[in-house]
């Protein structure tokens, strides 16, 4: 596997190094080139100037007399003795016969090579001379020598080459040149890059620091950079929220405990004094039978607290709708059977049932088990706190694909500031009360989840004297199943 810096600022060097480096050689690259055609042309140039020196030497040229220089050979000679002599010829053109050829020449025994020429025109050839590797650049050109007028034109070739040594060495120190330049200035930026490295990630060293070292448990310890850059601040602000999120999921996690246990103390303390009391002295047969049912129904609150306990930290873990089944039911018996549980205590407190149901011409099908819970825990809720005496009025209606429920009853006294409350786990009007009519304060927070889980709301309105809970969601004729099943998911 290839290596890979840890660490953020290791990664954000890396990334600057090999980008430096990429920049600085394709830089060095394209300088050298410009510099490397530029001595190249000023090489060309040179052999141009050569050239035409050595065409102007010439003074008089015919094929009956002897070849003439306006400089003496021993002159012309001696321009050549350096380290890199030039290497000159004059052939009569187009026959190729030699008319001169510079001593150098004549000491490695080489001709300089023939190349096919027009006239006028100046043609550059590289090459080496044989068993040598010296690199030879050759212009050649045709030039007519001035003559006597008796005499036709005659045409020479010329050439004229240079090794180029000096070029190649002027080349590889530019090589080098660059290459240590190169490595310098990489060196002396990364350095720099390091150092502004190393404070712009001193921040996010910091909110590290702080994110290892904040505790595990509830704590008011809040995240802070002062100074930090702009784009550091919304991921602070993110943490801190996120931590008043989980602080508020610690306490509301630690009232719900609370809240559970003493719901269920209750009941549980209740039977253990029925069952002392009973078992204090002996008593007839109906006395224990009457122990029992008192017992049986505190078991019967507790089971129903548990349930909704369960099926509340169900749907909060994330089941979805779908998990539900789907089943045919019409309206008015499902919230007839809802009632049902309702029925006794409302009788017993003499309240006032109207009921406004338009039943559709088919029947729906929705998760009934879930909206015979919430029907429930409406009517129950409704029936335990409405004014003795009071009214209830339950109407229920389905257009649409949609279903609104409303269950409206005389208002305890709840205010528009309550409402919203209403739907928290284990909330009362009272905070001293406990239990009041054998509710653990659970049954509105479930209503609202199980909304939520259907794609539907419940809403709470105070209507005048009213107090009303309205249940809005998605419902469909039998024919419609697909369609309110991809609506509920």
């Amino acid at each position: 596997m290839p290596l890979r810096p840890k660490s953020l600022q290791g990664r954000l060097l890396l990334g600057i190094l090999v980008c430096l480096t990429a920049t600085l050689a394709l830089g060095g690259v394209v300088v050298y080139r410009v510099i490397d055609a530029h001595l190249r042309e000023e090489f060309d140039t040179a052999l141009k100037e050569k050239l035409r020196f050595y065409a102007i030497t010439i003074k008089f040229i015919s094929e009956d007399k002897p070849f003439q220089m306006k400089m003496g050979k021993a002159e012309f000679e001696l321009m050549n003795t350096s380290a890199y002599p030039d290497y000159v010829e004059f052939w009569y053109w187009p026959r190729e016969r030699e008319i001169y050829r510079i001593p150098s020449l004549t000491n490695l025994k080489a001709h300089l090579p023939v190349v096919p020429l027009k006239p006028e025109e100046a043609v550059f050839t590289d090459f080496h001379f044989p068993g040598a590797n010296t690199q030879v650049r050759m212009l050649s050109r045709i030039i007519y020598p001035p003559q006597d007028e008796s005499n036709d034109p005659i045409a020479v070739r010329i050439a004229v080459a240079k090794p180029t040594h000096a070029l190649i060495e002027a080349l590889a120190e530019v090589r080098w040149f660059l290459i240590k330049t190169g490595i310098l200035t990489t060196a002396a930026l990364m350095l720099c890059a390091q150092v502004i490295v190393r404070r712009a990630a001193r921040h996010v060293h910091a909110l590290s620091h702080q994110i290892e070292a904040m505790p595990l448990v509830d704590s008011d310890e809040r995240f802070a950079l002062p100074g930090a850059p702009s784009e550091l601040q919304p991921v602070v602000r993110r943490l801190n929220a996120l931590m008043d999120r989980v602080g508020a999921a610690i306490d509301h996690e630690r009232m719900f405990t609370s809240n559970a246990a003493h719901e269920l103390r209750n009941p549980l303390a209740a039977i253990r004094s029925t069952v002392e009391v009973a078992l204090s002295r002996t008593r007839k047969p109906e006395e224990y039978e009457e122990t029992l049912e008192a017992v049986l129904e505190s078991q019967a609150g507790m089971q129903r607290v548990v349930d909704h306990l369960l099926l509340l930290a169900r749907l909060e873990s994330g089941h979805q709708i779908h998990e539900f089944s789907l089943e045919s039911v019409s309206l008015s018996k499902l919230l007839r059977t809802a009632w049902r549980p309702s029925f006794d205590r409302a009788s017993d407190r003499g309240l006032k049932v109207s009921w406004q149901v338009e039943e559709p011409a088919h029947p729906l099908l929705i998760p009934s088990a879930l909206v015979g819970i919430v029907l429930r825990n409406l009517f129950d809720n409704a029936s335990s706190y409405t004014p003795e005496g009071g009214q209830i009025r339950i109407s229920a209606a389905v257009s649409g694909g949609t279903a609104t429920i409303s269950v409206a009853n005389t208002n305890p006294g709840l205010t528009g500031e309550d409402l919203e409350k209403s739907f928290s786990p284990f909330w009362r009007s009272d905070p001293n009360a406990s239990g009041h009519r054998g509710n653990a304060g659970i049954g509105l927070a479930l209503v609202r989840r199980i909304m939520d889980t259907m794609g539907g709301r419940a809403e709470a309105t105070v209507e005048g004297d009213f107090l009303a809970y309205r249940l809005i969601f998605p419902a469909a004729a039998d024919p419609e199943l697909k369609a309110v099943s991809e609506k509920m998911v």
